[in-house]
């Protein structure tokens, strides 16, 4: 199955497949693997929080019901949902590409983001640092605040290890509250182990453990950084943790 794009009309959703894209007020993505998602109803939850601050005030709930019923039971799929800026509602049902554990990084020359707090409307200019990133050899673009600090990834949450502290960047960084990095938390917490919200620079993370979080590959590890600091893969902490994520996963809702 190829892409498919489906538009809610406010009673169904109609496939508009190659119809022109329009420029997103939010987007909300996450991998489905034979009619299970990792935290799916946060993901729900998010994207209607965040249509709200964007100013749609009808509810979402309907078209969401119906995307719920939409979205295939068998395969590996990466599905977006959308608010336009037209006020529209889709659904890209889309295959997942390949998946990884490992990733390596550089960092991004710029901050691109006009609205780092809600996922959707920086996504053109995210994908185009990440480019960037790629044609130095990396995978993700690394961004940083006008002090030189970590702030996120281009399509990925940033958390390292220290030590026996495993910290994130505070909120004040402004960035997407990442759901993966939530149910990280999760995990961590029933070990008695609490994430950590502090800043860093590159250097400050030399020698530490790396992780990039986001809902497609779950939790990867940072294998190096081009022109950053040098890194530590621990491969029995990633296999661990991505273990624990990986039984998180829960079945679609059954709807009407």
């Amino acid at each position: 199955m190829d892409v498919l794009r489906l538009r809610w009309n406010g009673t169904e959703l109609v496939d508009i497949t190659g119809a022109p894209e329009i420029p997103l007020y939010v987007a909300d993505s996450f991998f489905l693997e034979d009619g299970k998602v990792v935290g799916y109803q946060r993901h729900l939850e998010r994207f209607t929080t965040s249509t709200q601050r964007q100013g749609l005030v009808r509810s979402v709930d309907p078209f969401l019901e119906k995307v719920t019923t939409a979205l295939p039971r068998e395969g590996k799929w990466f599905p977006r949902i959308d608010l336009t800026e037209r006020g529209e509602l889709e659904v890209w049902i889309r295959p997942a590409p390949p998946l990884k554990q490992s990733l390596v990084l550089s960092t991004s020359a710029t901050d691109p983001r006009q609205e780092p707090t809600i996922k959707g409307p920086d996504i053109p200019a995210l994908n185009e640092i990440r480019a960037q990133a790629q044609n130095q050899g990396a995978d993700d673009a690394v961004i940083l605040d006008s002090r030189g600090r970590i702030v996120d990834g281009s399509t990925t949450c940033l958390v390292w290890v220290e030590g026996h502290r495993v910290v994130i960047p505070p909120m004040e960084a402004l960035r997407v509250d990442s759901i993966t990095v939530s149910i990280l938390k999760d995990i961590l917490q029933t070990q008695g182990i609490a994430i950590e919200e502090g800043w860093a620079t590159p250097a400050d993370i030399e020698g530490c453990e790396l992780y990039a979080l986001n809902a497609l590959h779950g939790i990867r590890s940072a294998l190096s950084w081009v022109n950053g600091p040098t890194l530590r893969v621990n491969h029995e902490r990633l296999n661990v943790w991505r273990n624990f994520y990986a039984g998180q996963t829960e079945k679609l809702p059954v709807t009407s």
